[in-house]
């Protein structure tokens, strides 16, 4: 009698450990499924899909964030303490957008919106850190990631030959800018800066994930992606990453031979690429050379008023300052929301209530009436910073930069997490790719997976 109880209790226990081994594994395939809802659509709507699919990941990813947590038997305390840090910021951050909303009159759709464009990379983290990754089901997750990468280039890869040619279709813009991988796009859109990022990004972490492997092979995706950037002309990525990699620098100060040796690098790579602007002819340097001669420079030049314009136009309308504190109101002044979405989905979001703000025009016109815009995105006075003070003030750039913290403080094991944030720091500066599902969510799992990895190799 004895017996038979204790090996009913035994498999009593198999089936509850098979049943959670399930459970999670459903989990991490969920999480992968509402990624690729993000990745892949734009793919799709580029070739006639409804619109409508672009917002998906607006349902899928915080729906399969939020099962995960809830189901979760995760019991490492420190994954448990920093998904729920992450949920207190997310809290706090929507009180922000609620309440900015409030004041300035925005719609509904547009706190639902802004919040979600600026907090579902977040979300996706605080989902990824809470299921429990042994080693195979890690490799299963990172497979998947891997593959959706060699999948955006690849595509781009052939765009490259395939676009000159008419075989592949071109919407708007130069053939460099249809070079967009998975993210379609057409003219005028930053698919291509997306695609060369993520391959770069994905890049790196197989160069630092795989170190096992032969150099040359490990070599191969970062020439891979060196070579998408050139072909879609997307320099402007070059620039963020060389930032991210001296601000990078710049946090290793307290051991001095090691910022020696990063600044040292780097300066020899600055007066490098300065001889060869002045010195050398060549169709690789001609979009650089193309700025250096032009009288545009200073803080009263052409350049900074126009990138700038945020500083004259935002404050133009502020009508107490309580504005400060609150901003103008989610999407309603530089954000990707204001500047793009919103008129890009009119006759889908104006119905639901959405709102504008005539501080957007004014963006706008800056950038119609001056031709540095026209000529490169670097100089466009929407970006996303600009677009998060904008909108939601001193409480809702604090509140952002406080999740910000929350990725760096514990999220953050080496340094290329640190790169991955200060690059995407970076990003911030020159248009609004800070917001771009495909680019940030990446960035969330790469995160997430050198945590893991991290972890389970230190027990």
């Amino acid at each position: 009698m004895t017996s038979y109880i204790e090996e009913s209790k035994g498999s009593q226990d198999r089936k509850q450990k098979s049943k959670s081994k399930s459970g999670e594994i459903k989990n991490s395939i969920l999480l992968i499924l509402a990624f690729a809802t993000a990745f892949f659509p734009r793919f799709f709507s580029y070739f006639g899909a409804p619109s409508l699919i672009n917002f998906a990941h607006f349902a899928t990813i915080p729906g399969a964030a939020l099962v995960t947590i809830v189901t979760s038997k995760n019991r490492d305390r420190r994954a448990v303490s920093i998904t729920s840090e992450i949920l207190i910021g997310l809290a706090i951050f929507l009180a922000c957008m609620i309440f900015s909303g409030l004041v300035n009159g925005a719609g509904i759709v547009n706190i639902i919106l802004q919040f979600m464009f600026q907090s579902e990379p977040f979300l996706l983290l605080a989902g990824i850190m809470i299921v429990p990754m042994a080693v195979e089901k890690l490799k299963r997750f990172e497979y998947w990631l891997l593959s959706f990468a060699l999948i955006n280039w690849f595509l781009a890869f052939l765009q490259t030959f395939l676009i000159p040619i008419g075989i592949y279709p071109k919407r708007g813009g130069t053939d460099q800018d249809a070079i967009t991988g998975v993210f379609g796009g057409g003219g005028g859109s930053a698919a291509n800066y997306v695609s060369c990022t993520v391959s770069f990004y994905i890049a790196l972490y197989f160069w630092t994930r795989f170190k096992s492997l032969p150099i040359w092979i490990r070599a191969l995706p970062l020439l891979g992606a060196l070579f998408q950037t050139q072909v879609s002309d997307s320099k402007q990525c070059f620039l963020a990453f060389v930032v991210g990699w001296g601000l990078l620098a710049l946090t290793k100060v307290e051991k001095p031979i090691k910022i020696f040796s990063y600044l040292s690098l780097g300066l020899i790579g600055v007066l490098c690429f300065s001889w060869a602007l002045a010195n050398v002819k060549s169709e690789f340097l001609s979009p650089y050379q193309n700025w250096t001669n032009r009288p545009i420079w200073g803080w009263d030049g052409l350049a900074a008023q126009t990138k700038f314009a945020v500083l004259r136009i935002v404050p133009s309308y502020f009508e107490s300052p309580l504005n400060w504190l609150v901003g103008l109101g989610p999407g309603h002044t530089g954000s990707r929301l204001g500047g793009w979405v919103l008129r890009d989905y009119a006759s889908l979001l104006m119905p639901l209530g959405a709102t504008l703000h005539p501080a957007t025009l004014d963006f706008w016109k800056v950038i119609n009436t001056t031709y540095l815009p026209q000529e490169s995105t670097i100089f466009f006075p929407m970006f996303t910073w600009a677009g998060i003070w904008g909108d939601g003030g001193i409480l809702g750039l604090g509140a952002y930069l406080y999740l910000c913290s929350i990725a760096w403080r514990r999220i953050c094991v080496d340094d290329f997490g640190k790169f991955l944030m200060l690059s995407t720091f970076s990003f911030g500066w020159i248009l609004t790719q800070m917001e771009e599902p495909g680019h940030m969510l990446t960035v969330a799992c790469l995160l997430a997976l050198r945590w893991k990895e991290t972890r389970i190799t230190r027990g």
